[in-house]
């Protein structure tokens, strides 16, 4: 005799957005099972008319009762499996596609039971069912087809009396593994249910994991699964040093999802540490250039930036340049617009935004006590080199006296343009 229970409690996958559909279903799950065991009768509907029944002549059961369950034990098992995986799938799907999922897996799974208590398998003959069961199998199945490269977190106890075994723990596992290991409990289970009655429908459980496969296949997961295993997996060998591999990785990944700028500066920056530099240059220009089209401007920075940083330079054309400082200096990118200006300064030519990028970049340097000699040394330059004009008249004029504030001091000269257009 053996007793063997695991849950998850955690996937490794970051997030990019608020769970905010995955904390509603859970609101209104933890509301219904309040209504249902303390405040039964404050509604003319009573809870265990919304259990569902086959035979039962009321069809909508199968939906609503998704969201009721018999006891505090189905009650938490339940949400442990809604917690770990909802904001997880929402995150990917959106709102509307998981809370189509949550629904569709919920009834597909009811339905089932409700041919299993027809029929009389699996002990379940006549049974009623609630629980979210069936929609938690659902989105196991869909987890399987969409996140398979995903690692659960489990939470285990195996407790064997006749043979002196007792044991908990924690384990971290491939998450197409730990669903093996749950679909082979719930066969093992509903094949012992059949001989000893089971209030657990595992019938539903079957029901609402194949809903949840299907439905995967239909949405397109299928595609999308595989092209998030290669972006983890080039993620992987980037934080392991295979600087090549994971360049490869992210090549492949990009063909099916080219528009993914963060993994575009993920893949220069791969290029870049496995010191193919051309390439690696390239590549981040590619990203900021496109960056840029999509209006994407944190990103086109960013890209501009680790370029410079990590191969000493990367070369743009000039109204490239303007624009860029501007924007960077506009955002508060302090050290990457001084870069910027200098540049500029340096290489801008007879370009109309270089007076103006010389002062800016006097000013910011003057603004930070600890670049104040950098700041005198790019004013004495500027004395011999930029042209007699009202640009090199006003930073002769402001920093041969005391500083006046710093919005003085990035107005500029009267009547000239503030800067390049955005």
């Amino acid at each position: 005799m053996y007793f063997c229970y695991f849950f998850p409690v955690g996937l490794d996958l970051p997030r990019t957005r608020r769970p905010w559909l995955s904390g509603g279903l859970i609101a209104v799950i933890l509301a219904a099972f309040a209504w249902q065991r303390w405040f039964p009768d404050r509604l003319a509907l009573h809870p265990w008319e919304l259990v569902f029944y086959v035979g039962g002549g009321r069809p909508w059961t199968a939906l609503t009762a998704v969201f009721l369950h018999g006891g505090w034990l189905h009650l938490a098992g339940n949400l442990v499996y809604l917690i770990t995986f909802l904001p997880a799938l929402e995150d990917r799907l959106g709102r509307g596609r998981l809370l189509l999922l949550v629904m569709m897996a919920g009834v597909g799974g009811n339905l089932v039971h409700g041919v299993a208590a027809w029929q009389g398998w699996s002990g379940q003959g006549g049974l009623g069912i609630v629980g979210a069961s069936g929609a938690i199998s659902g989105l196991l199945g869909y987890a399987l087809v969409r996140i398979p490269h995903a690692r659960v977190a489990i939470a285990y106890w195996l407790f064997a009396p006749l043979q002196g075994q007792n044991r908990a723990g924690r384990a971290r596992l491939a998450l197409p593994v730990a669903i093996l290991f749950w679909l082979l409990q719930q066969i093992v289970n509903s094949l012992v249910a059949g001989y000893a009655g089971s209030q657990v429908s595992y019938p539903a459980h079957f029901g609402g994991f194949a809903t949840g496969v299907l439905l995967a296949v239909a949405m397109g997961a299928v595609a999308e699964g595989r092209a998030d295993a290669r972006l983890a997996q080039a993620r992987r060998y980037l934080e392991s040093g295979q600087a090549m591999a994971a360049a490869g990785a992210f090549s492949e990944y990009l063909a099916c999802v080219p528009d993914d700028l963060a993994a575009s500066i993920e893949r220069a920056r791969a290029l870049a540490m496995a010191g193919v530099r051309n390439p690696a240059a390239e590549v981040y220009r590619q990203t900021f250039r496109a960056a840029v089209a999509a209006g994407r401007w944190d990103l086109a920075l960013e890209a501009l930036a680790e370029g410079r940083r990590c191969l000493g330079g990367l070369s743009v054309t000039v109204d490239e340049l303007v624009t860029a400082a501007h924007r960077a200096d506009k955002a508060g990118r302090r050290d990457l617009a001084v870069d910027l200006y200098q540049d500029l300064a340096l290489y801008g030519g007879d370009h109309p935004a270089r007076q103006r990028a010389w002062v800016r970049l006097v000013v910011l340097l003057h603004a930070d006590p600890a670049c104040r000699e950098g700041a005198r040394a790019w004013l004495e330059r500027a004395e011999r080199e930029l042209p007699a004009g009202a640009w090199r008249d006003y930073l002769m004029r402001e920093f041969s006296r005391p500083p006046t504030t710093g919005a003085a001091l990035a107005a500029g000269p009267a009547g000239t343009p503030a800067g390049p257009a955005a």
